[in-house]
């Protein structure tokens, strides 16, 4: 959204007593940020009572220092509007001014422009969302997290655990197979600890190169190797005061894994080449999808890095196992792929699934998980005509074989009937006969035999 004033200056608005008494009237927060310099220019009551400012002065304060939001590095609000993004609501973090306090909020971007059409500021506005994500939370209904989506028990207990322990500084090892989404769950632990506003560094352990990876982890000395012209901060420096993930850290060597654990109990580095160490203040997240207990058993990983790695332990269940879940993601993906192709001025409608097309979703054993779905309903989208309904048939990749679901036992059909029975019953024998058709002494039985 824009606002093209007809006269005067952004300072001269601000001024008004008309223009500081309306903002400050909001029922949202709103923070009004200088175009050029990204420095706030204003900051309305609401704003200052959610972000923990009172009266400080906020003159020659950077935005991103003002507000700590993960988007000021990734997803920069105003930079979209500037691009000419098409404003969309966002969920983010503030974290203020004071550190621990998070702020839940969706963000949106007003631009303002002067008479001559040039950018003056933007004006971020955001709604605090604690309250509906408590009584989301009381109703065990939270449909999405940091962007991650799904309403599962199981999502539900992993998003309490990750608002429980992102304050400490524990460790955190995040377990789960390819494509659940793991980096997910890593950045929302990040986005919700006190180090949210300082440096957080990623590292895919598995696409760094074997001869080079101790100097990526842990930078290098001129001259210490071939190709080494100049000193180098390793990612562990580069993290310092801040967070780093440790993507696929199953992968990493025997030798190597030796000196991450000197760096995670002592917070100690040396860089290849050097024979002193460095002192660094690093919280870790990991994420693996190996069996990372099979590993150590198998003496491929170190037992001892393990526990200080899994100092709290976020495993992400399969698709599979909260197909509940599709319909939700499936809106999410179609959703996220109008607003792309809008974006990039070639619009198009869908009349969105058809019914026989959400259950062959549903009756489909994801092997590849999320990102598999996202890649079906993408190819999906792309060929369903404008207007037109997605049907099972744009679901297939056409010349290529449906893969064949792997069969599935009478009784463990039977086992997941009855115990679904029993869930949406409370544990109500009777009732749950009743779902099932049965009566109650079979049930009984059927259940002292499993």
């Amino acid at each position: 959204m824009e606002i093209t004033l007809s006269a005067g200056s952004m300072e001269a608005v601000l001024a008004s007593p008309l223009v500081s008494a309306l903002l400050d009237q909001m029922s949202d927060g709103a923070v009004v940020i200088d175009a050029r310099k990204r420095t706030v220019l204003a900051m309305n009551r609401r704003a200052r009572l959610l972000l923990g400012y009172g009266d400080t002065a906020l003159s020659d304060c950077l935005c991103r220092d003002a507000l700590a939001s993960p988007m000021c590095q990734t997803s920069c609000l105003l930079n979209a509007e500037l691009d000419g993004v098409i404003g969309q609501g966002a969920e983010t973090f503030y974290q203020g001014a004071q550190p621990g306090t998070v702020v839940h909020a969706e963000s949106r971007m007003i631009l303002v422009r002067g008479p001559d059409g040039a950018p003056l500021a933007g004006i971020e506005l955001f709604r605090d969302l604690s309250e509906t994500r408590r009584l989301e939370r009381d109703l065990h209904a939270r449909r999405s997290f940091h962007g991650i989506i799904g309403g599962a028990p199981a999502m539900q207990a992993l998003y309490d655990l990750v608002d429980q322990v992102a304050p400490y500084e524990l460790p955190v090892l995040v377990t789960g197979e390819s494509g659940v989404g793991k980096e997910r769950f890593a950045d929302a632990v990040q986005s919700r600890s006190d180090r949210a506003r300082k440096p957080y560094v990623k590292v895919n352990c598995a696409a760094l190169n074997a001869s080079l990876i101790e100097s990526e982890l842990f930078g290098h000395r001129r001259g210490a190797f071939t190709g080494a012209s100049s000193d180098r901060r390793g990612s562990f420096e580069e993290a310092d005061g801040g967070t780093i993930l440790l993507d696929e850290v199953g992968e990493l060597p025997l030798l190597l894994q030796a000196k991450l654990l000197r760096a995670i109990q002592q917070g100690e580095i040396q860089r290849v080449g050097e024979d002193r160490p460095r002192m660094v203040d690093v919280r870790v997240i990991a994420a693996t999808n190996r069996d990372i207990e099979a590993d150590v058993l198998a003496g491929h990983f170190r037992e001892d890095l393990y526990y200080r790695l899994a100092g709290v332990r976020v495993h992400v269940p399969p698709l599979r196992e909260r197909l509940d879940d599709i319909p939700a993601l499936a809106e999410h993906f179609l959703a996220r792929f109008a607003a792309e192709a809008e974006r990039r001025g070639r619009p198009k409608a869908t009349a969105g699934l058809a019914t026989e097309a959400l259950e062959a979703l549903v009756a489909r054993p994801w092997k590849g998980n999320v990102r598999e779905l996202e890649n079906v309903l993408r190819l999906a989208w792309i060929r369903v005509p404008e207007g037109g309904e997605i049907r099972p048939e744009h679901l297939e990749v056409p010349g290529r074989r449906s893969p064949e679901p792997e069969p599935i036992s009478l009784a463990e059909v039977e086992a997941r009937a009855i115990e679904k029975a029993m869930q949406r019953s409370d544990g109500n024998m009777a009732a749950a006969a009743r779902l099932l058709g049965i009566d109650r002494t079979t049930l009984w039985r059927k259940l002292k035999r499993a």
